[in-house]
């Protein structure tokens, strides 16, 4: 029933009245909403759940978050899953009545009404600011390294952090990204929110029709204007005007009903790369359902206009028909690849770069769990270099060759992360990207992405994604965001030689409780990485946030964001569980957004914080 990755039912706090207290701590136990079972009271949402979802969430799927953790949600948040979300399709014939009976079924209360998102306004703009002080992008700039070079603090001044303000997001949270004044951040129910970085002031919000995942990359356009940009879950590209939030235009990327952009989009000199995936993987479950059309993509638009300029599909071979199933349903092939994270520019070789995901059929193709290479210019494909062929996955096939379910079945071990783009120390370029192997791999760009070498920081699983890495220019950074090699731990933080693969340090993550209680308190560290000089920053899904010394591993700093904060906005505001890509650093600031993951923890947070020296 749910979305790879994540199946996110879920999504935080409203905006209320208007208020500006400095953010600090008070965090009993008891502050956070508390883990029981859904009360029954709406008999007939009780059965429509019953016949609809509790396949999945009370039968505890891997992905599905447990029917109780619904428990702690607000009615809003359930009605927007269900009828703009990730949970369109499960919710397909359900009259308004239906979705409602669901929600007060789920949640034991009545509809609430979400607020106006307008507390807290600016009361002057801001300035919008480009340059390598800034994380105008996903990575920090194209090259997907997450090393920012000037931060303006050091590791010195580690002990020293404390949070400035925070600011309640109403959903789930995106990445994180800043320039000048304006500080982007994204919800999973749409929202996009321009705050300023020094106050958390609003400068502007904006509803998009779908839910959002990735980040605002921002970049300039003619005339002096700045625009800032991404992706929604209906496969559709925004641009905004940066400082005002004004829609310039919207481009879709793919018309394939099941089309989504989920990793963020990259700006490089006036134009947007785009990614593209698809949900194949969910309703392709359903015998009847023709698997499978889907081929990922990367998208050029003129980032001016919104106009194509070309599009680049990781699969050379359009699908066509190939056999029918068990239930005499035409499939087709060969499909999959899609691209789930934000493509990578190499400027030197003119080469945009995109890492990929796996295949819903057996149909042979060697893009599958690859690294593809595009020319900048036209997107044409120049290469692919393919770690695992054959990774033929559906969601609860589980090997058996029934319906659609590919025989054999292979282990979705997708590429999650960007493929890095650095230079090491002698000069060369290199390629670094994780997948849900629990494996990092390397590639020279020079030999049509030939495989350097690759280490193993975990035993990997379908469910464990790395989001993301970080590298200077001897090491390369990475989680562990799956079960340790070390039996029975969890998680860890590993700095890799960047010449050799060689792991030179590993760092268990330590096993402290985790702020909401023991349920659900499992310390894999599945975020995407954030680097300055001598120190990297990884989260996990217990909710610390700790600082690392590149060097050595040794842990610097530990920050535990699962606190209650008086938030800007005017609301209480939570911590909660950090994943996917939660931190950057820019102008002496460590922004950080808690609660990313809807499957961990019976509470997901809504938190974003500043984080200063001294809290000034």
């Amino acid at each position: 029933m749910l979305n790879k990755y994540f199946a996110v039912l879920l999504i935080g706090a409203a905006l209320f009245d208007s208020g500006h207290a400095k953010a600090q701590k008070s965090a009993p136990e008891s502050a956070f909403p508390q883990l029981t079972a859904p009360q029954a009271t709406d008999v007939k949402g009780k059965a429509l759940f019953a016949e609809r979802c509790s396949g999945c969430h009370d039968a505890k799927e891997g992905r599905a978050p447990a029917t109780a953790y619904l428990s702690t949600r607000l009615p809003s948040e359930i009605i927007y899953t269900l009828t703009h979300g990730e949970m369109v399709t499960q919710a397909a014939g359900l009259s308004a009545e239906d979705v409602k009976s669901l929600a007060r079924f789920l949640t034991g209360r009545e509809i609430d009404v979400e607020a106006a998102a307008d507390a807290n306004l600016c009361k002057t703009p801001g300035k919008i600011e480009l340059g390598p002080k800034q994380w105008a992008s996903w990575g920090h700039d194209v090259r997907n390294d997450r090393f920012q070079t000037e931060p303006g603090f050091a590791a010195a001044d580690l002990p020293r952090l404390k949070v400035k303000w925070a600011f309640a997001l109403p959903g789930l949270t995106g990445a994180p990204t800043l320039a000048g004044d304006h500080l982007f951040v994204t919800s999973r129910m749409g929202k996009v929110f321009s705050l300023d970085a020094k106050t958390g002031c609003t400068y502007w919000s904006y509803q998009a029709d779908g839910p959002i995942r990735n980040g605002v990359a921002v970049g300039k356009l003619p005339e002096g204007r700045y625009g800032a940009f991404f992706g929604d879950q209906h496969a559709t590209v925004h641009a905004l005007d940066a400082a005002t939030g004004k829609t310039l235009w919207e481009t879709k990327t793919d018309d394939y009903g099941n089309a989504r952009v989920v990793g963020s989009v990259t700006f490089y000199k006036g134009v947007i790369y785009a990614p593209t995936t698809s949900a194949d993987e969910v309703d392709a479950n359903d015998p009847s359902y023709e698997c499978c059309k889907f081929r990922g993509s990367v998208t050029a638009i003129e980032a001016a206009t919104g106009k194509v300029l070309w599009k680049g599909y990781t699969i050379a071979e359009a699908p066509h028909p190939t056999h029918k199933n068990s239930a005499g349903t035409q499939m087709f092939g060969p499909s999959g690849a899609g691209v789930w994270s934000a493509p990578t520019v190499d400027e030197k070789r003119g080469l945009i770069y995109a890492a990929t995901g796996d295949s819903y059929t057996t149909e042979p193709t060697d893009a599958t769990d690859a690294v593809v290479a595009f020319d900048i210019k036209t997107g044409k494909r120049m290469w692919a270099s393919q770690v695992l062929a054959g990774d033929a996955w559906l969601y609860k096939c589980d090997g058996k060759p029934v319906g659609n379910c590919p025989s054999p079945q292979g282990p979705d071990h997708d590429f999650s992360s960007p493929p890095l783009l650095t230079t090491m120390a002698d000069g060369k370029d290199i390629l670094v990207s994780g997948s849900k192997s629990g494996m990092v791999w390397a590639f020279d760009p020079d030999n049509k992405g030939k495989i350097l070498w690759s280490a193993t920081v975990g035993k990997g699983s379908s469910s464990d994604p790395i989001w993301g890495s970080a590298a200077d220019h001897d090491r390369v950074y990475v989680g562990t965001p799956s079960l340790a090699l070390t039996e029975g731990k969890q998680g860890g933080f590993s700095g890799i030689d960047l010449k050799t693969g060689k792991i030179l340090w590993h760092t268990e993550s330590p096993a402290q409780p985790c702020g909401w209680g023991a349920l659900g308190c499992i310390h894999k560290q599945t975020a995407a990485v954030t680097l300055i000089p001598g120190v990297a920053f990884s989260a996990g899904i217990d909710g610390h946030l700790r600082a690392y010394d590149t060097k050595t591993g040794a842990i610097l700093w530990d920050f535990d964001n699962v606190q209650t904060y008086d938030a800007v906005n005017g609301v209480k505001a939570f911590g909660g569980n950090l994943d996917g890509s939660p931190q950057i650093v820019s102008g002496g600031t460590l922004f950080l957004n808690g609660g990313n993951s809807a499957l961990s923890s019976p509470h997901h947070g809504d938190a974003v914080l500043a984080i200063t020296v001294d809290g000034k």
